[in-house]
């Protein structure tokens, strides 16, 4: 019997183990480079990540509002400021990720601050819930607020209120239309790409028209927080830029006097530097209250605005257009003179009324102003002497001298929605369904009523073409834009738009009668009249269409003047929607604007006297 190889079986079990051992080697080796690996990635590849994530856990980045840039009067007076004002903001990385939660915490901040809670989740909505970035949702807390959310700090994670320069006017309605007002960017001025949500950016006035210069750089902190995002300390600041400084044309004590003498009035009020073109006052009555659109606004309280019958958002100096009246006379005047059509020795009769064919033409006086020359019909604002005029000189040619003291087309004033007016071209058109030119149309026109058109800007601007001799200049809102690190980034030294031409004794002759009309018996705008100073105007009284709903009512009322009249500093226009007859109402506020212009020169006369 044959015998088994001594020691067999127990090298097959030798050798079994020892395959195991290796196995299990292989898969020890093998856990340990997955593990090495996994460290190798994430703290080699992934390692700035994760530190990322460990900072932002325990550190906040708080941005810090530019203050916006001052816009200053020429004297160098602020027409708008800042001032601090607390701001409710949501940080939406900070905000509890389940839904539920989160919105236990915003129906709290609804029933804290009498938020609308949809207001609160659509203002989180379109924001990435990773973002640290502040979402706005209501600016202007009071003391009383900001208390309520700091006693509830600890239950409000995600919800903080910020510290931010806030735009501060001397009253709620002063400049409203000249100035504009700030607000957040809405979504149309988001999609171009320039503003991040919450930017405060100017929507009307100067503050739109100069956006691009008030708006600063935004500066910013780093501050290290604990669990409950309280700050612990400031790690790194930048400094917020401020916007550009701007100084205006304007002379604030001009501007206030003149809303002064409009209150309680619906209408405008147009002060201009014939020498230079500069705009020293605007004013459009009635005004908005800037401070409620720079806040939030509620949808009743923006609806009330928009159907306001007195149409507070329209700024008339330039986005409303009238009948000019017998301000207009200054233009038919001009043309007949210069064409030698009339000549100042040239008289009518006025008995009170004018007959054209089947037609009677009015005058504004029952009975008439008798026996009158050129001068005399300007002075006590003839409409008979006028209308005849007119039909001797034709619409073709007064129209011609309309525009060209730039009446009917846009002055270029750097402010938006301007309207140019209307002068009609009074040509006989030919072919069936073409509208003849008449000569009663003539005959109206030569009242400045009819479809003659004109904004107070243009009528300010032609009676400063009277005034310094012929020159239209554009009008001029902002002298110059300055910096603190780089002096004056942008200047305006004026424009000329055009020149009228009339003989000096024609303008003499204009000059004279304008001031008849002020300062001699019998001249419709003695209400202007001012001791010391010599004024020199025209009133006007526009009819209103006679059978439209929407302008009922009285008359609207005009006056154009500039003083000194041997030496012209600033032209006034005033135009009183349905205030009446020009001279009786126009004139009067234009003597109040006067009386503050040139109060140091009055008060000193009296003195004397």
């Amino acid at each position: 019997m044959s015998r088994s190889a001594p020691g067999t079986p127990f090298g097959e079990r030798r050798d079994a183990g020892s395959k195991r051992v290796v196995a299990i080697a292989v898969v020890v080796l093998s856990a340990l480079l997955v593990i090495v690996g996994q460290l190798w990635y994430l703290q080699v590849l992934e390692g700035g990540h994760f530190l990322d994530a460990s900072d932002k856990n325990r550190i906040r980045v708080r941005p810090v509002a530019a203050p916006r840039g001052i816009l200053f009067d020429r004297n160098g007076v602020p027409l708008v400021d800042n001032r601090p004002a607390f701001t409710l903001s949501l940080i939406p990385r900070e905000l509890d990720r389940d839904v539920e939660r989160r919105d236990a915490v915003l129906g709290r901040v609804a029933s804290l601050l009498q938020i609308p809670f949809e207001d609160l989740v659509g203002a989180i909505e379109n924001v990435r819930p990773e973002s640290f970035q502040p979402v706005r949702v209501r600016r202007g807390l009071s003391l009383e607020e900001v208390a309520k959310v700091e006693e509830w700090k600890l239950e409000l994670p995600g919800v903080i209120v910020e510290v931010e320069p806030q735009r501060a006017y001397p009253t709620s309605r002063f400049a409203a239309h000249l100035l504009g007002y700030v607000r957040e960017a809405n979504d149309e001025q988001l999609k171009q790409g320039r503003y991040r949500r919450g930017d405060m950016v100017g929507q009307t006035g100067l503050e739109r028209l100069l956006d691009e210069f008030l708006r600063g750089r935004d500066g910013g902190e780093q501050i290290e927080v604990d669990a409950l995002g309280r700050p612990i300390r400031l790690i790194r600041e930048t400094e917020p830029q401020p916007g550009a400084q701007v100084v205006t044309t304007i002379d604030r004590r001009i501007q206030e006097a003149a809303e002064r003498a409009m209150d309680g009035r619906a209408g405008s009020v147009v002060v201009m530097d014939p020498r230079t073109g500069d705009v020293l006052a605007m004013v459009s009555t009635p005004a908005f209250e800037i401070d409620q659109f720079t806040g939030t606004i509620d949808r009743a309280a923006w609806v009330r605005v928009i159907r306001d019958p007195m149409h507070p958002m329209l700024n008339r100096s330039i986005q409303s257009a009238y009948a000019p009246g017998s301000v207009f006379k200054i233009i038919v005047a001009a043309a007949g003179l210069q064409e030698g059509t009339i000549v100042p020795t040239d008289k009518t009769h006025c008995t009170g009324e004018f007959h054209l064919g089947a037609w009677t033409f009015k005058d504004w006086k029952e009975g008439g102003h008798g026996t009158v020359d050129l001068h005399r019909a300007l002075v006590q604002s003839c409409n008979v002497y006028f209308y005849q005029a007119g039909l001797k000189i034709g619409g073709t040619t007064i129209a011609k001298y309309a525009r060209a003291f730039g009446l009917g087309e846009p002055t270029g004033i750097d402010l938006s929605g301007e309207r140019p007016g209307l002068i009609p071209e009074p040509k006989i058109r030919k072919g069936r369904g073409a509208k003849t030119w008449y000569a009663g149309e003539t005959v109206n026109m030569s009242i400045g009523q009819g479809q003659i058109l004109v904004t107070p800007m243009q009528v300010a601007r032609m009676m400063s073409a009277v005034a310094n001799g012929g020159v239209l200049w554009k009008p001029r809102l902002v002298q110059r834009i300055e910096r603190p690190d780089r002096g004056v980034v942008w200047s305006d030294t004026g424009k000329v738009m055009g020149h009228v031409e009339l003989s000096p004794m024609v303008w003499a002759l204009l000059r004279r009668s304008l001031w008849g009309v002020v300062n001699e018996g019998g001249g419709t705008g003695g209400g202007a009249r001012l001791p010391g100073i010599d004024v020199a105007g025209k009133t006007g009284t526009a009819q209103k269409i006679a059978k439209s709903k929407a302008e009922k009512g009285e008359d609207h009322a005009w006056f154009a003047a500039f003083a000194p009249a041997n030496n012209p500093e600033v032209v006034v226009v005033v135009m009183a929607e349905g205030g009446g007859k020009g001279g009786q109402v126009a004139a009067p506020i234009a003597r109040k604007i006067l009386n503050a212009i040139f109060l140091e020169k009055v008060a000193t006369l009296d003195i004397r006297g």
